[in-house]
Order: C-alpha cells, then sequence, then structure tokens
C-alpha cells in the first residue's frame, strides 16, 4: 500500500507547484499606522510639555502649571514606550542589565 508521499514521487511532478504568497493583514496595517501616528503625536507632546515647564519654572508664577507639565512629560514617555515595541526595549534592558552586572563583578573582585 503506498501513502500519499510516495504516489506522488511515483508519478513525477506533472501537476505545477502552487506558491501561496503571504500578504499583509489590511487591519493590522492600519493598527499599525495608528500606533506610529500615536507615538508621533507623543513625542510632539513631549517636546510642547517640555518647552511650557521651562517657562513656567522660569517665570516663577505658574509653578503649579509646571509641575502638571512636567506629570503630562511622564504620562507621554509612557505612550511612546506603550506605542512601540516592548520586545527592542526588553532586549536593550537584558544587554545593559548584563553587562552592568558584569562590570559590577569585575568591580568586586
Amino acid at each position: 500500500m503506498a501513502r500519499n508521499g510516495d504516489e506522488e514521487s511515483s508519478q513525477g511532478s506533472s501537476a505545477p507547484s502552487v506558491r501561496i504568497r503571504s500578504r499583509a493583514d489590511p487591519f493590522l496595517v492600519v493598527c499599525r499606522c495608528f500606533s506610529v501616528l500615536t507615538s508621533l503625536t507623543a513625542i510632539l507632546c513631549i517636546f510642547v510639555n517640555v518647552l511650557s515647564a521651562v517657562r513656567s519654572f522660569r517665570n516663577g508664577s505658574d509653578v503649579f502649571d509646571g509641575i502638571f507639565r512636567c506629570y503630562a512629560v511622564a504620562i507621554a514617555v509612557f505612550v511612546v514606550v506603550a506605542e512601540t515595541e516592548w520586545g527592542f526595549i526588553f532586549k536593550f534592558w537584558k544587554v545593559s542589565s548584563v553587562s552592568f552586572s558584569c562590570n559590577c563583578s569585575l568591580l568586586t573582585v
């Protein structure tokens, strides 16, 4: 009794091989575009809020406004990190922590 693989090899390649091309899902492409747009907007928000915080602290009269701007910068940094790839950040974190732990072990010897 012959198996399917054996029958195909004995018959030769009479049927043309069909290649299935994988295409990107349009929904995922749209989501990725919105993610990039959100990251760029958050970076712009960081820039504007840092400038406003510096002006608030420079005048001295709007200290509370400057403090709230600092919180806005922290939230915008979190949004940028959340919208970008976490994998790259974790890989960088592991590399830097490994190099830091190696440097610390050399210092203790």
